[in-house]
């Protein structure tokens, strides 16, 4: 009887010690920026979760330079608005990184 308890014992213990423990907050991009100029090669979004409490945004330049992007900033909501669209739809979320550019058309003025 004293053998059994002490398997029990020393089986929960065991199992109790090799369990993995939780890290928070090990996110991939430790410094952000509001903005990036330049073309766009690829994006890539890590959604919030365990491992990270925030969405990261990581975009590399046609040099092929990683960069996080801010989600809070105004191009990283764009880029995440559309790569969530993208996902949605099913579609290839690389067509984000094109470059969108308004033009405004000026009006001729007649005299």
């Amino acid at each position: 009887m004293k053998l059994m308890v002490c398997a029990m014992l020393l089986f929960s213990l065991s199992i109790l010690l090799t369990e993995s423990q939780f890290v928070p907050n090990t996110c991939q991009c430790i410094q952000t920026r509001e903005k990036v100029r330049g073309p766009f090669v690829d994006i890539r979004v890590t959604p919030k979760g365990p491992s990270c409490l925030q969405n990261e945004i990581i975009v590399k330049r046609k040099n092929k330079n990683a960069v996080c992007l801010s989600p809070g900033g105004r191009q990283g909501k764009r880029l995440l608005k559309c790569w969530q669209q993208m996902e949605k739809a099913g579609m290839d979320p690389k067509k984000c990184v094109g470059r969108k550019r308004k033009r405004v058309k000026s009006k001729r003025v007649r005299s």
